[in-house]
């Protein structure tokens, strides 16, 4: 099954993700037997199967379950949960901040470095700290979030995502677990708004016989397991997508960063394994530990606290704050981040977070600095500013975003899911925090 690439393309792909895994395997000998297959699918089909039964290199060094128990046991956290209450603008301020974020970031999606900071040096705006310019010479960017057009936060995958979390803990409170993300998205997300891991996943999930519309079936999740939802055809199962899905979780488990990882972990499980998995762990901590810890350093520890020690996240995430620590200028770090990030693919979760911790080390708090940083690094523009904007939103709250940022947002985004269009940031903020209220109300 083959969601928007061909069959043939999922393949070649999947050759990428196994090197990545350390599988031991002859990629030019792979990539003629595709070219050969022609498009014939059962061929492509004996193919796969023989990808999937590739052994892994002895001397991969990477230790990197993808089941809940084990990634804890890998990571020996030591975290505990407490309740505190917080001050409703931080709760602004970390959705308030995704929005800022994201529109940065939106018009730029995939473009490289050199070329973000060419447009702003032409536009006369570089190093820039706001939305980036319509016109750049005699160039224009048409997109609804540059600095001339942004009225509010347009549509966008990083602001639904978090809607849709939301939605899921109101009608599950914090006990779902992956067939429930499944089960959600079959009948709230529209598969055109989706698009790698997502579209194979959501895929796989409806295929699976048992599970139709007439309730949770026995064993759900075992089914789910059984049927490799997060895997089966499913080369981009450590992309990012899932490390900008669990925002919400972070905000309705605000100050609580060990349930925050878990209900992350849970979103994660139905599309990604390994490092997919752990991107989306170690920020939903990270966001949510900003809300009550305002010390970066310790944040970072509590968040890094859950991803296995011997993944290659944990390597990112330790190299990504060396390189800001260390970095003497922000053309350095921008250089040195990009550098670091080659190896993968443009939209992996392994290079854009370490970009979102490198940034955010290397502002030091300063909101429009950190967001302005994670855009000029290229790739997942959109993804790293929302992200970026999210955790710093929550450290400073709404009233350190600065007031020529929150102005042209004019309090309002839209998903295109209703009643989710032209709505209230603030409002939906609320929500989140009331939510989060319910949900640990004493009995």
């Amino acid at each position: 099954m083959a969601g928007y690439n061909k069959l043939e393309v999922l393949l070649r792909e999947e050759l990428d993700q196994l090197a990545e895994e350390g599988k031991l395997f002859d990629k030019a000998a792979f990539l003629k037997k595709i070219d050969d297959a022609a498009g014939d699918i059962a061929k492509l089909n004996a193919i796969y199967d023989e990808l999937c039964a590739l052994p892994t290199d002895p001397n991969f060094k990477y230790i990197e379950p993808s089941e809940y128990d084990e990634i804890l046991k890998e990571s020996e956290t030591e975290l505990v949960d407490e309740y505190k209450d917080i001050d409703d603008g931080f709760f602004h301020g970390a959705w308030l901040g995704r929005c800022i974020g994201c529109a940065m970031g939106q018009p730029v999606e995939g473009w490289q470095s050199k070329d973000i900071i060419e447009w702003q040096k032409t536009a006369g705006a570089y190093p820039r700290r706001s939305y980036i310019p319509t016109v750049s010479g005699e160039r224009r960017n048409e997109g609804p979030a540059t600095d001339e057009k942004i009225n509010g936060m347009p549509p966008d995958d990083d602001t639904r995502f978090t809607v849709i979390g939301y939605k899921l803990m109101k009608a599950k409170g914090y006990e779902f677990d992956s067939y429930d993300v499944g089960s959600h998205w079959a009948y709230s997300l529209p598969i055109r708004h989706i698009c790698t891991a997502e579209t194979q996943a959501y895929l796989n999930f409806v295929s699976v016989d048992e599970f139709g519309p007439w309730g949770r079936p026995e064993g759900a999740l075992e089914l789910l397991k059984k049927a490799k939802v997060n895997t089966y055809k499913n080369p981009y199962r450590e992309f990012i997508g899932a490390q900008i899905r669990i925002d919400a979780y972070s905000y309705v488990a605000a100050g609580m960063p060990l349930l925050a990882s878990r209900l992350a972990f849970h979103d994660a499980y139905f599309s990604h394994v390994k490092n997919g998995i752990y991107g989306a762990m170690f920020f939903a901590a990270f966001i949510s530990a900003a809300f009550t810890t305002k010390d970066i350093e310790k944040c970072f520890q509590i968040a890094l606290s859950v991803v296995p020690k011997r993944s290659r996240f944990y390597e990112e995430a330790l190299l990504a704050r060396d390189i800001a620590k260390s970095a003497r200028s922000r053309e350095e770090l921008i250089e040195k981040l990009v550098e670091n990030s080659r190896r993968y693919n443009w939209v992996h979760t392994l290079n854009n977070a370490a970009t979102c911790i490198g940034a955010i080390f290397y502002a030091d708090g300063d909101f429009a600095e950190a967001v302005s940083l994670a855009v000029e690094c290229g790739y997942d523009t959109d993804c790293n500013g929302a992200t970026v904007g999210s955790f710093m939103g929550a450290l400073v709250g709404e009233t350190g975003i600065p007031e020529y940022l929150k102005a042209p947002i004019k309090d309002t985004f839209s998903i295109n899911i209703s009643p989710y269009d032209d709505y209230s940031i603030k409002r939906f903020a609320f929500e989140c925090r009331d939510l989060r209220k319910k949900l640990n109300e004493k009995e």
